[in-house]
């Protein structure tokens, strides 16, 4: 979104300049869109984003309709309804894209996401061409289609609607926090700027090319979150780890640790419950001070990396979060019961509904030193002082 944000003030001003002064150009600022979204199309299917690759599919055909059938003054016949039909059907198309479930676009169960793509299609097609369709409905809009200003084409009402959408896919982005949503936003933020400053030259190449930009950026930190980041926790995973200490630099500390007894754990209250426990130890980790840098490993055993910082420095700061997560007291409840964040946990804490249970975890820390050079020692030094932590009664830190 800032991206486009940024990339907005030179779509609006330096396509009139470049047509102006060097027309030569006015053809590949034509393409310029089929070549960001046609990438960014290829780039969602490496990654299986099916909305997203169905969102751009749809932009696709948006630029097309643009550029084949309202690349003439407004006022002629028909072309003022297509305008409108187009600002005011797009958005919820984009909407209910968004609201589909995540399916390949060149898979075989995508039957259902291309039928609606192509109903879109048809009801633009009926609503337009049907001459009794076309004039009911131009002489509803016409009245209620005052203008915003008298340099855009585009109504309030049109405008009104596609904000409102906006507001909604915002919404819903919060809720999910996923590509899909974001990529709709972005798509619908463009759409509103093409409607508003419509009579520009070359508006909807410009715009919709910064959309394509703005989507692929989206894709990469998709593609970056599915290869660096847990699925579960949200924080980095091993993969992350490997990188991070092929770049950390020669003096570091590493500690490891896992959740005591998390098997038997798993076994008396279910799988359900322990992913949650994971997720809170993952969440009481992240806020480890000192620098640490905090890694799924895998399993329930994550990792702390301490850039720069001898075992001595980075023992405080590890004891204080070993005793954080002691002292929380984790409500086991049915899911059905657990609150979505941790502002209702604490409001839901001790008023019953469920069983506390202390959770508690072990840490061994290592140092890189002459002895343990490469990253693989530093990690067994670390994994081996764990071992001692666990025989020596659990929820303690012990040094390699």
């Amino acid at each position: 979104m800032i991206l486009l944000l940024l990339l907005i003030p030179t779509a609006l001003w330096a396509p009139g300049y470049l047509v102006m002064h060097y027309p030569e150009l006015t053809e590949p600022l034509l393409n310029l869109p089929w070549l960001t979204l046609g990438g960014t199309l290829l780039l969602s299917q490496v990654y299986h984003q099916g909305r997203l690759g169905f969102l751009v599919i749809f932009t696709m055909m948006l630029y097309a309709l643009i550029q084949s059938q309202l690349q003439v003054p407004l006022h002629l016949e028909g072309k003022r309804l297509q305008f409108w039909l187009m600002g005011l059907l797009a958005p919820l198309m984009v909407l209910l894209i968004t609201l589909l479930p995540e399916r390949v676009p060149f898979g075989r169960q995508s039957v259902g996401h291309w039928l609606l793509l192509l109903s879109g299609a048809g009801l633009m097609l009926l609503l337009t061409q049907v001459a009794g369709l076309a004039q009911s409905l131009t002489q509803f809009l016409t009245p209620r289609a005052f203008l915003l200003t008298e340099h855009s084409p585009a109504p309030v009402l049109m405008l009104a609607w596609q904000a409102l959408i906006a507001v909604g896919l915002w919404a819903l982005y919060l809720r999910r926090r996923d590509s899909a949503s974001m990529a709709a936003l972005l798509v619908v933020v463009g759409l509103i700027l093409v409607c508003l400053g419509f009579a520009r030259p070359m508006i909807s190449a410009t715009l919709l090319a910064v959309v394509g930009v703005a989507l692929f950026v989206v894709v990469l930190q998709q593609g970056h979150q599915m290869a660096f980041l847990d699925e579960l926790t949200g924080i980095p995973g091993r993969r992350a780890l490997n990188m991070a200490l092929k770049r950390v630099g020669r003096r570091y500390s590493l500690a490891m640790m896992d959740i005591d007894h998390f098997k038997k754990f798993n076994d008396t209250y279910g799988h359900d419950v322990g992913d949650e426990v994971l997720k809170l130890v993952a969440s009481r980790l992240s806020r480890v001070k000192g620098g640490g840098q905090v890694f799924r490993y895998g399993g329930e055993e994550f990792t702390v990396l301490f850039p720069g910082k001898a075992p001595k420095l980075c023992q405080q700061h590890l004891e204080a979060i070993r005793q954080d997560i002691a002292d929380y007291g984790f409500v086991v409840r049915a899911n059905k019961q657990r609150p979505e964040d941790e502002q209702a946990g604490r409001k839901q804490r001790g008023q019953g509904g469920g069983k506390t249970v202390q959770i508690t975890i072990s840490i061994g820390l290592a140092d890189r030193s002459g002895e343990r050079s490469d990253p693989e020692a530093v990690i067994k030094a670390a994994d081996q002082a764990l071992y001692k932590a666990k025989k020596a009664g659990r929820n303690c830190l012990k040094l390699a």
